[in-house]
C-alpha cells in the first residue's frame, strides 16, 4: 500500500534501514494514517487544563488529559470510515498539504484547488481528490464555487464525511482566547527536555510557527528573556499573531538567518538554546504522498550542521542545546548529535522526561518511533556545553 504514497529513492530506503532494519513498510504504512491521538496544549498561564477538559466535555467534546504533561489534552481520532461514493457529479482535486487537511476533517477552500473533473454545479456532491488520486472526503460544492477558485479565495466544498476526522477547536471562544495551542505530543517534550529556568536567556533557532517558544514561555512563566529567530518573513508574522493570542508578551522576534547569528549578534550569548532546524520531514503524519532523494537528506544533514556550529558559539559555558527534528532518517538526528559531541565538544545527557524509544549509539538521545508510540516521527536530543 505505501508504495501509492511514497517515492523515495534507493539511498532514501538505505537511510530508513539503518533506524528501522526489520519494519520499513511498518513504518511507511503508520505514516499514511493520522496519530491515534490529537493533541492539543494548554496555555497555563491563562487556564487550568483539568478545566478546560471539563467546558470541552460541556460542549460535547471527547477529550482527556494527557497521563503525564498536565498541560496536554488528547481527543481521540475517528477513522479510518469509507466514503459513500454514490451520486458524486464531481472531483476537486486539491494539492498536497490541502489534501492532508481534508482527509483530517477541514473544508476545501480556493488557493488549494488545483483542478476540476467531471459537470460540477452548486449544490453537488464531490468528491475531494489528492494529486496522487486518492479519495480524501466528500462534500458539497459551496455557491459561486467557480468564481471563488478564479480569484483564489473562499469556501469551495463544504466536507460532509472524510477519511479521518480530528476534533476543531479554532471555532470555540477557548481558542478565540488563547487557552489552547494544536500541537503534537512529542514536540511537548521538546520544551520539557530543555527545561528552561526562570531569569535565564534563551534563543529558538527556529522558531516559527510558536509551538515551542510559546511552550518555552509558559514554563517559565514569562520571567525570562527569550529570543525567537526565524528566516521566513511571512513565518515571523504568523509567530507574532500566534503570540499575540496567546498573550505572550516580551518574546524578542526577529527575522535572521539563524546559521549566522554568531556573526551578526555577536553580543548574543544564552544559557539555552532550543534548535528545530529545517528536515526531510518522515515522520509527519499522515503523509498522502512524499517525494524525497538520498540527496534530499544529505542536503538536510549538511544545513542543519550550521545550526549546530552556531549554536556552539552563541551558547555560555554550562549551557544547554536542546536539537530535534521531525525525521526518521540517522543522518539528521544521531549522526549530527556524535558530529556535535566528537567535533564541536559538546557532551550529552539524558532528554528526560522519557516517553519514547532510546537512541542507538546515543543512548541519551530520544526517538519517538510512528509505528510503536502512535505519534509523530521525532527525534530530541539533550546536549551540554563545557565550563
Amino acid at each position: 500500500m505505501s508504495q501509492n504514497y511514497f517515492s523515495y529513492d534507493e539511498a532514501v530506503i538505505r537511510e530508513l534501514y539503518r533506524v528501522y532494519s526489520c519494519c520499513i513498510e511498518t513504518v511507511l504504512q503508520s505514516l499514511t494514517q493520522p496519530p491515534y491521538r490529537y493533541y492539543v496544549r494548554v496555555n497555563v498561564l491563562r487556564t487550568d487544563p483539568s478545566w478546560l477538559a471539563e467546558q470541552l466535555r460541556k460542549i460535547g467534546f471527547e477529550v482527556y488529559v494527557d497521563e503525564f504533561i498536565e498541560e496536554a489534552l488528547w481527543f481521540p481520532v475517528e477513522g479510518p470510515q469509507k466514503l459513500d461514493l454514490d451520486d458524486i457529479e464531481c472531483e476537486i482535486v486539491v494539492d498536497k498539504f490541502t489534501a492532508e487537511s481534508v482527509y483530517l476533517g477541514a473544508n476545501v477552500y480556493a488557493p488549494g484547488v488545483i483542478d476540476i473533473r467531471g459537470s460540477c454545479k452548486e449544490g453537488h456532491r464531490a468528491a475531494v481528490i489528492a494529486p496522487n488520486n486518492i479519495i480524501v472526503a466528500v462534500g458539497r460544492l459551496a455557491n459561486d464555487f467557480e468564481s471563488k477558485i478564479k480569484m483564489k479565495q473562499g469556501l469551495v466544498v463544504k466536507v460532509e464525511a472524510s477519511v479521518f476526522r480530528v476534533p476543531s477547536l479554532r471555532e470555540t471562544l477557548y481558542y478565540e482566547k488563547g487557552y489552547v495551542y494544536e500541537q503534537a505530543l512529542p514536540s511537548m517534550y521538546v520544551a520539557k527536555v530543555l527545561d528552561p529556568k526562570p531569569g535565564s536567556i534563551i534563543v529558538d533557532m527556529c522558531a516559527a510557527p510558536g509551538g515551542k517558544t510559546s511552550h518555552i514561555y509558559e514554563l517559565v512563566r514569562g520571567k525570562a528573556k527569550i529570543y525567537a529567530f526565524d528566516h521566513s518573513r511571512k513565518k515571523i508574522e504568523k509567530l507574532k499573531r500566534e503570540l499575540m493570542r496567546l498573550g505572550h508578551k516580551g518574546i524578542i522576534v526577529v527575522r535572521a538567518d539563524s546559521r549566522y547569528l554568531d556573526k551578526d549578534f555577536p553580543w548574543l550569548k544564552a544559557d539555552y538554546v532550543l534548535l528545530d532546524p529545517p528536515c526531510t520531514a518522515l515522520g509527519v503524519r499522515p503523509k498522502l504522498y512524499d517525494r524525497k532523494t538520498g540527496n534530499d537528506i544529505v542536503s538536510a544533514a549538511d544545513y542543519q550542521r550550521q545550526f549546530l556550529r552556531t549554536a556552539w558559539n552563541i551558547l555560555k559555558p554550562g549551557g544547554i542545546l536542546v536539537y530535534s527534528t521531525c525525521t526518521l532518517t540517522m543522518a539528521e538526528n544521531e549522526d549530527n548529535i556524535r558530529y556535535a559531541v566528537e567535533e564541536l565538544g559538546f557532551e550529552l545527557e539524558e532528554a528526560i522526561p522519557f516517553r519514547g524509544s532510546r537512541g542507538y549509539w546515543c543512548k541519551e538521545c530520544q526517538w519517538f518511533h510512528p509505528h510503536v508510540h502512535g505519534t509523530p516521527g521525532h527525534f530530541i536530543a539533550k546536549l551540554y556545553k563545557p565550563k
